[in-house]
């Protein structure tokens, strides 16, 4: 059976980095292209790091059912393709996405017993508002439940204090839950 490993956690804790390098590092892993309306950050390309596309596109393949899931973050919206997540799946490859809760319900309700959530934690709320300051370049509040108000208590939880040490966790994780198959 292929499985969705799901990174669930806060913005700028550091879960595409992570999902990025996991993926590069595994034969069976596939990360799905999400698909957004914001504008590229300098560093990102089309078709590498997510399909950019007008908000009437979006809109469009919204009503047409094309995502599996949508969330709107800083006004922008974000989705993944279903086709992106079945045609994977159906070849044989485990699927490594990000999600919001959201999101990760709506998996649940479409995909049952194949969800393996894992909760990405920041090392400290400090480290986490040096991380968003450097991204955005201006000083941002985190609500505590943006870090830790996510409603459920996950079986796996990762601080990713070490993109090294986190990586190999994951990877723990996928051997583990594919070993008791």
């Amino acid at each position: 059976m292929s499985y969705l490993f799901i990174l669930i956690g806060a913005s700028g804790v550091g879960k595409t980095t992570l999902a990025k390098a996991v993926v590069e590092v595994s034969n069976n892993l596939v990360m799905p292209l999400g698909v957004t309306t914001r504008a590229p950050r300098e560093f990102e390309e089309d078709g590498v790091d997510y399909r950019f596309i007008s908000s009437n596109l979006f809109q469009v393949w919204k009503e047409r059912n094309y995502f599996i899931e949508t969330t709107i973050y800083r006004d922008k919206h974000y989705g993944l393709l279903k086709s992106d997540i079945i045609e994977t799946l159906n070849k044989g490859f485990d699927v490594l996405t990000i999600l919001t809760n959201e999101g990760l319900a709506e998996f649940e309700r479409l995909f049952h017993k194949q969800i393996i959530p894992i909760f990405i934690a920041p090392p400290s709320t400090d480290v986490l508002q040096q991380r968003r300051e450097q991204r955005r370049g201006k000083h941002v509040l985190i609500p505590d439940e943006d870090i830790y108000g996510m409603k459920r208590a996950y079986q796996f939880k990762i601080v990713n204090d070490n993109l090294k040490h986190a990586v190999e966790q994951i990877r723990l994780i996928t051997t583990i839950v594919k070993q008791k198959e």
